[in-house]
Formats: C-alpha cells, sequence, structure tokens
C-alpha cells in the first residue's frame, strides 16, 4: 500500500529517468571536472575554464541522454539542439559566473564548482525533459 502510494507521487519510470540522467550526467561531470581542473592549473582563470569544460561536458550529455534516457524517437531536429544549446549558453555563463564570483570571495575553484553543482543538475534534467518530450 506504501509502495503504491510512492509509485503514484514519484512513478518509477521517473526515478530510473533521473538515475540514468545522473550516471550520463556524472560521465559528464567527469569530463567536466577533469578539464576544468588541467585548464585552471595551466593559469587560465576558474570562469573561463569553466565555460569551456562546461560546454563541451553538456554536449556530450545531450548526445547521450537524448535517446537513451528520454526516449526521444525522432529524428535529429536542429531546432530542438539550438534550443538545448541557447539555454546552456545561459546556464554555463550564469555558473561560470558564479564560479568567478564564489572563487573571488576566497573559495578554492574546485569547490566553487562543486558548490553550483546541484542547481546545474536540476536545470539542465528539466531542460532535457521538456525539449524531449513528445511533441503534439
Amino acid at each position: 500500500m506504501v509502495v503504491a502510494r510512492l509509485d503514484r507521487l514519484l512513478p518509477r519510470r521517473r526515478v530510473l529517468s533521473v538515475l540514468r540522467f545522473a550516471v550520463v550526467s556524472g560521465t559528464g561531470l567527469a569530463i567536466d571536472v577533469v578539464l576544468f581542473f588541467g585548464l585552471v592549473q595551466a593559469s587560465m582563470r576558474a570562469g573561463f575554464a569553466n565555460l569551456i569544460s562546461a560546454a563541451l561536458a553538456v554536449t556530450f550529455v545531450y548526445f547521450v541522454s537524448a535517446r537513451r534516457i528520454f526516449a526521444y524517437e525522432g529524428r535529429f531536429l536542429l531546432p530542438l539542439f539550438c534550443i538545448y544549446l541557447g539555454y546552456q549558453a545561459a546556464a554555463v555563463a550564469l555558473a561560470s559566473w558564479a564560479v568567478d564570483s564564489i572563487v573571488a570571495h576566497g573559495a578554492a575553484p574546485i569547490l566553487a564548482k562543486g558548490l553550483v553543482l546541484p542547481v546545474t543538475f536540476t536545470a539542465n534534467y528539466l531542460c532535457m525533459a521538456f525539449i524531449t518530450a513528445k511533441k503534439a
């Protein structure tokens, strides 16, 4: 009875979708963090390093998750990808500004990046769910 109620509140397929997205995003995050750390170690400013590393990571996440996680069955549509890229341009710019601001207040760059991750993960999942939803 409790499981049935919980399933109505949070369907299993939604939970599985979030978990799969977490795995793909985790891989994207690994790409992001390794590249970010390498660029910062090469004396690149944290915000700019975040811009480059995050742009590559989110592109990876889009192409892996669109069909495998969100079961998008349509053909590749340039407008959908452009919407995603537009969203990511704004999101990455905002996250990069936040990373720079946190670092300017004395935090280590990797800590600053870690602080913005929960917000960006949630926003990215919601964006992918929206743009890959079945269009009537």
